[in-house]
């Protein structure tokens, strides 16, 4: 099993950006001295919902702060920006690190991004395909060029080269089917979304093995990641309620960075997330306090025991065996270190992977069952 930590470094009212990086760096180092084994860094732009844009430099800070953590971007938006000179930030990452990095992407979902960056949003699967073919090759290759119709430069060399075999490992937010297929024909590890059930992320995990098993890939050695919102404490109505005024607002500010939920919007290539807000608007989870209740029955919110139970449950489900939590609801750095430590020393002890077998035999099956 293993363990991490997300720093959303979402902006509250109430924190000035100083006390939002401030806390986002301590964050980081109280992971380390946590025993967490990770942590992710999330990339946003122009809204409160997350101050860190540049995700390579906020890893840098991290890494060169720590010993033995790795960082990972969850996730650098990768149709916004230059293939090259993400290569060169990536693979310098994994130098200076010595293989700590962790190479999270998506293909995005604000619009604000792909407008200021130059970028056309319903291209963006396709720009995807082609960032990534382009840094895959370029890591193991140690080249990089392009004559497409996306994109068009000279072949040149890569510096520096990677510093982990075949470059730094690649995670992929997926939410979609079709985001999970395509992680799925290249063997990538997912990041998992915590705004889902158990139900859901087992048949996210089965269609996942199915297509990664059909193209030659080893399901039980690939890396998923589970994601949650975490608050633990012995009050459980304690830990519900710590954490509902930062839950307000962050989710308010999710909803507000993008337009793609306007039910006027045209944007094309987004319909799963359409639909995936409409269906939220069809249970009341407009209403934000809802939408707050309904995380707290699918997220370790609450006593230890019930912080296990939730997560237990998704373990047994998925076969997954990497779970991050996301502690800053709990509000004040004091609040949110005291959360962590109860986290490791009276929740993660007592999680158990599902076995490697099972896991196994529940692939094939569904192999054989479609032949």
């Amino acid at each position: 099993m293993k363990f991490g930590n997300f720093l959303f470094t979402y902006k509250p009212p109430e924190l000035s950006h100083r006390e939002v990086i401030g806390r986002f760096v301590n964050l980081a180092k109280a992971s380390e001295q946590c025993g967490f084994d990770d942590i992710w860094l999330l990339e946003h732009h122009f809204t409160d919902f997350g101050l860190t844009g540049n995700l390579f430099v906020a890893a840098a800070n991290i890494l060169g702060a720590t010993k033995t953590l790795n960082v990972g971007t969850a996730a650098v938006v990768l149709p916004t920006a230059h293939p090259v000179r993400q290569l060169e930030d990536v693979n310098l990452l994994d130098q200076m690190s010595k293989g700590r990095f962790r190479f999270g992407i998506c293909r995005g979902l604000y619009h604000k991004d792909f407008r200021v960056f130059a970028t056309d949003m319903e291209n963006s699967r396709a720009l995807m395909d082609c960032w990534y073919d382009l840094i895959k090759n370029g890591m193991t290759e140690g080249y990089i060029g392009a004559d497409n119709e996306h994109i068009r430069f000279p072949k040149v060399q890569v510096n520096p080269k990677a510093y982990t075999q075949g470059g730094a490992p690649f995670y992929v937010v997926a939410e979609s089917a079709s985001t999970t297929e395509w992680a799925a024909i290249r063997g990538l590890p997912m990041i998992i979304s915590w705004i889902i059930k158990t139900s859901e992320k087992k048949t996210q995990i089965e269609l996942y093995n199915e297509i990664a098993m059909e193209n030659g890939h080893d399901v039980n050695n690939i890396d998923h990641c589970l994601s949650y919102i975490t608050s633990v404490d012995h009050d459980s109505q304690r830990a519900k309620e710590i954490c509902r005024d930062f839950l307000r607002h962050w989710y308010d500010g999710y909803v507000n960075a993008t337009c793609i939920f306007d039910d006027s919007d045209q944007t094309r290539g987004y319909d799963f997330h359409k639909g995936q807000w409409r269906d939220f608007v069809l249970k009341g989870h407009k209403n934000t306090n809802r939408r707050v209740d309904y995380s707290y029955e699918i997220n370790p919110v609450g006593t230890p025991q019930e912080c296990i139970e939730i997560i237990q449950n998704d373990l047994e489900a998925t076969g997954i065996r990497h779970i991050n939590c996301g502690f800053e609801a709990n509000g004040s750095e004091e609040e949110i270190i005291r959360s962590m430590k109860m986290f490791q020393s009276e929740v993660a002890p007592y999680l158990k992977p599902k076995s490697e077998s099972k896991a196994t035999a529940t692939a094939e099956a569904r192999l054989e069952a479609v032949a």
